[in-house]
């Protein structure tokens, strides 16, 4: 048995990273699109189970989580079930945190591959606005802090500014091309 990928899918509100897994997911069953853990109500568009602030840390204090992190007021976390998954040698693909990139590279070393979802500030603006979950301050906050993650270095970046298709192509050339563990266990 082999070690599997982790392709830790990152980027700023609004750039469509839960479109591009929910398309991936669709058209690529060989890549285990993991759900995350959420202290907030799902809008329907993203792969996540709502938890109690309470449910979510009784979870983390009971090491069910592989990997959490806070953001925005909300905690995020990412069930054991993906070691599992690895450990089998699957390819499996998280919608991650900039936030909480160093803690995963420590969980998961070699087998972790980030990808940056990126798109340009009009784009993000308009996809915001459209969502309707946050004031225009908000959204104006958020683009702020999207800009940071152009700091971020030795990281692919795949544009998901244009039409969803696109973006799942370059999305599946990239995870086509991305390196695969060949060790033998």
């Amino acid at each position: 048995m082999s070690d599997g990928r982790l392709i830790y899918v990152m980027g700023a509100s609004g750039v469509g990273k839960d479109s591009l897994l929910r398309e991936l997911a669709r058209r690529r069953p060989d890549a285990l699109v993991a759900h995350r853990y959420i202290t907030r109500a799902s809008s329907g568009a993203e792969n996540c189970i709502e938890l109690s602030r309470e449910a979510f840390h009784w979870r983390r204090e009971r090491g069910l989580f592989c990997l959490s992190w806070r953001a925005h007021g909300l905690d995020y976390g990412v069930g054991i079930e993906i070691e599992t998954w690895l450990a089998a040698g699957h390819t499996v693909v998280l919608n991650g945190s900039r936030r909480a990139l160093v803690k995963a590279h420590e969980r998961f070393g070699e087998s972790l591959l980030p990808v940056l979802v990126v798109a340009d500030a009009e784009v993000l603006r308009r996809r915001l606005n459209a969502r309707g979950r946050e004031t225009p301050a908000e959204i104006e906050a958020r683009l702020a802090r999207s800009c940071e993650e152009e700091t971020l270095s030795g990281v692919a970046r795949i544009d998901n500014g244009g039409e969803l298709a696109e973006g799942v192509k370059a999305l599946e050339a990239w995870l086509d091309a991305a390196p695969v563990s060949d060790d033998p266990a």
